[in-house]
């Protein structure tokens, strides 16, 4: 999801489950060539009704969950639901008060969904398509919720606040810490960057590290605690998104100013190596099984993967105009991402038409 601010929308009303978006095959862009058993594009679908942001991987159901919040200007938000081929699941609607970021916990079928519109977070039974709560912080709708990251062990969901420049105390920049068993705040911790952005789990060690899109930088904060116990420049520009190695001991971070990953040594924030992706690289994740990194370029319109042993370029592929997210499947390696659409300028008159965007609003497989 996008830094951009949204306007306030209307209040969140009880989800219902809704029919299935309609889907259709496109031709998905010839990647570059590549030698057998190379990363590749299997397919894309086109996925209603539009404006995807997030996208997670339910491993019970073996499907996906996508942010799709509906063309600007209209009120048609919805949780759409693939099969792990992209075929059509059911949808759930949240047209009240749409949802661009997302985490899952599979343990619960839980899904968390940041609704910028309103500064809240809605809360999902997966299983049922039902709103349970809607968490918000007292009468404040001013809060640019941002990323969800879930702590299924210990029941916790995380949820970045984008403020202002480090340590400005009137735009705050603030980790809601929301218990999975009351879907209540349990507390908010200050988080030590400029324009905080992404984040990613250390659950082992309870900690979380966070981006500073102004500020350049990664934090760490002990989660036990609350405090920060350090912050380390990326050597980039724009970080925004963070993917952490758990048996590696590495942070991956892209970068859409520079335009490139990051690797940094988790334990001290040493930068290991620089890998150039695409311009405004904008999502990371990465895939323990195979040891491979995947960076969603947004301008570029690409996805790199790298390999996490060299980090050399295995592929760049072309998977639609605006790639957003990234979700695996742990058990087949299967990679999904979101791609966005192009659509109208801020400033255009009431009426423009949308532009026909086929390579926009899509999900594309890929294989490694």
């Amino acid at each position: 999801m996008t830094s951009i601010r949204f306007a306030a929308a209307a209040a969140a009303a009880l989800l219902a489950t809704v029919a299935a978006p309609a889907l259709a095959n496109t031709t998905a862009p010839t990647p570059p060539a590549a030698s057998a058993g190379a990363p590749a594009i299997v397919k894309s679908v086109k996925v209603e009704p539009g404006g995807l942001y997030e996208i997670v991987f339910n491993p019970t159901d073996s499907n996906i969950l996508i942010a799709a919040v509906g063309p600007r200007g209209e009120t048609r938000g919805a949780i759409a639901r693939l099969n792990a081929d992209l075929t059509p699941g059911q949808s759930i609607d949240v047209s009240a008060n749409p949802l661009y970021g997302l985490g899952f916990n599979s343990r619960t079928q839980t899904l968390y969904g940041t609704a910028t519109r309103s500064g809240s977070v809605g809360v999902v039974d997966v299983r049922t398509g039902r709103l349970v709560a809607t968490i918000k912080d007292g009468d404040d709708e001013s809060a640019h919720v941002r990323e969800v990251i879930v702590d299924e062990t210990r029941n916790k969901a995380y949820v970045t606040i984008v403020g202002g420049e480090a340590n400005d105390a009137s735009r705050p920049n603030q980790i809601w810490v929301i218990d999975g068993a009351t879907n209540a705040i349990e507390r908010k911790i200050a988080a030590p960057v400029g324009g905080l952005t992404g984040a990613a789990l250390d659950s082992q060690n309870n900690r979380l590290f966070v981006t500073g899109m102004s500020s350049n930088d990664v934090g760490v904060i002990d989660l036990a605690t609350g405090r920060s116990v350090g912050t380390w420049p990326t050597g980039s520009e724009k970080p925004t998104n963070v993917a952490f190695d758990a048996a590696g001991g590495r942070l991956f971070v892209a970068s859409q100013g520079t335009g490139d990953l990051t690797v940094m040594n988790a334990a001290d924030g040493a930068v290991i190596k620089k890998v150039p992706t695409g311009e405004g690289a904008l999502s990371v994740a990465y895939n323990p099984r195979n040891d491979q990194v995947y960076v969603a370029n947004r301008q570029a319109g690409t996805v790199t993967v790298v390999g996490g042993g060299d980090y050399a370029v295995l592929a760049n592929l072309q998977t639609g105009t605006f790639p957003q997210t990234i979700a695996i499947d742990p058990a087949t390696n299967a990679v999904y991402v979101t791609n966005k659409a192009r659509g109208l300028p801020r400033n255009a008159p009431a009426g423009t038409p949308v532009p026909v965007d086929p390579a926009g609003d899509t999900v594309t497989l890929i294989r490694p």
